[in-house]
């Protein structure tokens, strides 16, 4: 970086503050820097992900375009632009930019990783597959990567590859609670209630507080006609976000066969 003294300090200190997670100062850095020398692509990308990891995405897509407007080819502002199109929803846009990043940098793995959840999430499973693939025969310890490619797999309805997926990560990873959620999600899928509800255990244990896994076991205690078990577990799951599982349960058909119950019908009315 070709600037003064007084521009490298303030580009270092950013950075020192970025590593800290403490990204209002970071900013104030790149800001200083910026004010002298607004040429400077790597300041601004890194200002980008800066502001993303704030929540303030338009503001970052501004410092992206800003570096990429210097610096067309840089793909760690491609990279950062695709981040944040994603987190807005954008995924078609998205996944241009991470095409772009691959590109230019064909060996970067998390750009691997963020094309296949945008592409996932454009319910393209097959090509996203692929990604993951990508990912994982580079780094077969990527728990991410298993974990994103079992979900793929579900909405493929390859639902033993999925599990045999969720095992994987679950073996590099095995307090991943999300990953336990999700196999019990997958299990119950298959019918394999007992077991689902032995993944969701698992998933309390590394998370007690995890209102998803109550919920769960409440919809297999519902499909096994234990009424009882399943209002408990479900009151567990209300309490901890009484508006979300509420209305989730209100249109669940899991929990179809007791959903004319006194009991059910006064935990879904009743206001914390």
């Amino acid at each position: 970086m070709e600037h003064d003294l007084n521009s490298a300090a303030w580009y270092s200190h950013g950075n020192i503050l970025y590593g800290l997670g403490h990204y209002e100062g970071a900013i104030a850095g790149y800001d200083r820097v910026l004010a002298t020398q607004s040429d400077l692509c790597e300041v601004w990308t890194n200002r980008g992900y800066a502001l993303e990891n704030l929540s303030r995405y338009q503001e970052a897509l501004a410092s992206f375009e800003q570096a990429l407007g210097i610096h067309p080819e840089f793909a760690l502002a491609w990279h950062g632009k695709g981040i944040v199109l994603a987190k807005l929803g954008r995924y078609d846009d998205a996944l241009i930019s991470f095409n772009k990043t691959l590109r230019l940098t064909p060996g970067d793995l998390k750009a691997h990783y963020n094309q296949g959840n945008a592409l996932a999430h454009l319910q393209r499973y097959e090509e996203a597959l692929a990604s993951f693939d990508r990912v994982i025969e580079s780094n077969p310890a990527d728990y991410k990567a298993w974990y994103s490619r079992s979900k793929v797999l579900t909405s493929l309805n390859r639902l033993s590859l999925a599990l045999a997926s969720l095992d994987q990560t679950l073996t590099i990873n095995p307090s991943c609670y999300y990953a336990w959620n999700y196999r019990g999600t997958v299990l119950t899928k298959m019918g394999e209630y007992d077991d689902a509800i032995a993944s969701f255990d698992q998933s309390l244990q590394s998370k007690p507080n995890n209102p998803d896994a109550w919920y769960s076991k409440a919809r297999c205690y519902a499909l096994k006609g234990d009424t009882q078990l399943a209002l408990n577990y479900l009151q567990r799951a209300i309490k901890l976000n009484p508006p979300l599982y509420r209305a989730l349960a209100k249109g669940d058909n899991h929990f179809q066969a007791i959903l004319q119950t006194q009991q059910l019908q006064v935990i879904l009315q009743r206001q914390e």
